[in-house]
């Protein structure tokens, strides 16, 4: 008869990271399943009547080619050994990284949401800012802003002087 008493708290933690690995298998999964539904939809998209036919799937489809390969990278990590820490940094660090890719995600949604309202500038000030000081802390606040500010002006300048072209 075994008693939980004499059970080792390593073998939780091992069985703890093993269902991480399930979740992660199945987040890779659901990626790479979204990805190739994307490039299938892509693909089946209207030509362009003038111009270069394939010129307005060329970035849809790039997308759809990112994240069926993102998605591979995801399923073949997921597949890997798995690192045991004996006191639990491993699963704190994931923990961590799914909130980061949450709030990155509402982060974008924002963006995009912003972007039409306020225009490039403004809104691309925004989220660089807000995304900056969530990666890297208030502590890093001058470097923090200065990239934001420095990106956004540099490619506002790359596209509206050197491109010729008209960002809203």
């Amino acid at each position: 008869m075994s008693s939980s008493v004499g059970a080792s708290p390593h073998r939780f933690f091992t069985e703890g990271l093993k269902m991480e690995k399930k979740k992660d298998r199945w987040l890779a999964v659901v990626v790479l399943a979204f990805g190739i539904i994307y490039v299938v939809t892509t693909l089946n998209l209207p030509r362009a009547p003038v111009g270069n036919p394939m010129g307005p799937l060329y970035f849809p489809l790039g997308f759809g080619i990112l994240t069926i390969v993102i998605g591979s990278i995801m399923l073949f990590q997921s597949i890997g050994h798995e690192k045991v820490s004996a006191h639990g940094e491993e699963v704190t660090k994931k923990s961590k990284q799914y909130l980061y890719v949450f709030f990155g995600v509402i982060l974008c949604v924002a963006y995009a949401i912003l972007f039409d309202l306020t225009g490039f500038i403004a809104s691309t000030l925004i989220f660089l800012t807000v995304f900056l000081f969530m990666l890297n802390g208030p502590r890093r606040w001058i470097a923090n802003l200065s990239i934001a500010l420095l990106y956004t002006v540099g490619v506002w300048y790359l596209f509206e002087k050197v491109f010729l072209i008209s960002l809203p």
